[in-house]
């Protein structure tokens, strides 16, 4: 039933799109095939036919051959030429975005196929913020694993965003992640960890060690601000900032772990992050959170997910985090 309702859905949007788009989307189905959408990625990092048919293995005829096969079947001009070999037009780069996601889709099914194959029961799709994949994942799957140690897992890792558009999509079965605002209402945040926002600095920092520390008593120092579009940086620019309006900062934005690390070292330096990515940097045992006490909360970290599509092997997972009883562990009814 599932699959004859997802025919549906991209039949109705067929029908409601123009009618030209109509005949070129009939077209595409019919005609073109995996082999050229290859080429046309290919065409674009190469910049030539020539390199491009080696790159995929075939000769320079048979890949000149099939872009005019495709350029023909969409009646359109996907690559022009140049001084220095060939470019994507504004038709070709939109084709080949597309492309893109198809082909990296087919590689990321090919391998829960090989899994399977391999021997594996079933296969879980998983997204999931940094925050999420250090406090959440990091501990579920280890045990997850020693009740399902023949289910395939396939994580991947990104801002909540383009993970959400890939579960809302059917790319993804869940996404560990913060409390989203909005949600269409056939899907459910299950709240799985309370976090908060800690300022963190090099064991070497003059305030590690002191209790009740002041956001004032941080003038001077420069900070390591989060990226853009994250939680903890709405709270950087909130509360923070305008206390300390004399900040310095670093010329760079990092969610990346060890790049936070290295700037840490630096004389005077700090930065906020959820307290949920400690584990992860203390790894070195360099980085110690300073009792500085900030107003501003971080939403839960939890699971989004269709509630009426969820698979078995998910809220298995879910309950199964619910029985480990962890530190800061989200009570359903705080949600």
């Amino acid at each position: 039933m599932a699959a004859d309702s997802s025919f549906s859905q991209i039949q109705a949007g067929a029908g409601a799109a123009s009618p030209e788009g109509r005949l070129l989307f009939s077209r595409m189905v019919k005609q073109v095939r995996l082999r050229q959408l290859q080429l046309l990625l290919a065409l674009q990092q190469c910049g030539s036919v020539m390199q491009a048919a080696v790159e995929l293995n075939m000769s320079q005829s048979a890949a000149t051959q099939a872009l005019a096969e495709l350029e023909r079947v969409l009646d359109i001009k996907l690559f022009e030429r140049h001084a220095r070999g060939m470019r994507p037009t504004v038709a070709g780069q939109a084709l080949i975005d597309a492309a893109r996601g198809m082909l990296v889709g087919l590689q990321e099914v090919s391998e829960s196929l090989a899994s399977i194959r391999r021997g594996a029961s079933a296969a879980l799709r998983l997204g999931a913020i940094p925050a999420a994949a250090l406090s959440v994942l990091s501990q579920l799957l280890p045990r997850f694993y020693e009740a399902h140690p023949q289910v395939y897992v396939d994580v991947h890792e990104d801002a909540s965003a383009p993970l959400l558009s890939q579960l809302m999509a059917s790319g993804l079965d869940v996404v560990f992640c913060r409390q989203p605002q909005l949600l269409p209402v056939e899907f459910s945040f299950e709240p799985l960890l309370l976090d908060a926002a800690v300022v963190i600095a090099d064991a070497d920092h003059p305030l590690v060690g002191r209790c009740d520390v002041p956001l004032p008593a941080l003038r001077g120092a420069r900070w390591v601000l989060p990226s853009f579009g994250i939680a903890v940086r709405n709270i950087v620019e909130t509360e923070v900032l305008p206390v300390l309006e004399d900040a310095s900062w670093f010329p760079a934005s990092t969610v990346s772990l060890p790049v936070l690390e290295g700037l840490l070292t630096q004389p005077g330096a700090v930065s906020l992050v959820p307290r949920s990515i400690l584990p992860g940097l203390r790894s070195q045992g360099r980085v110690r959170a300073l009792d500085v006490r900030l107003e501003g909360g971080l939403p839960p970290l939890g699971a989004v997910y269709r509630t009426d599509h969820a698979p078995a092997l998910l809220q298995e997972m879910l309950k199964l985090w619910h029985r480990l009883e962890l530190p800061h562990a989200a009570v359903l009814a705080s949600a």
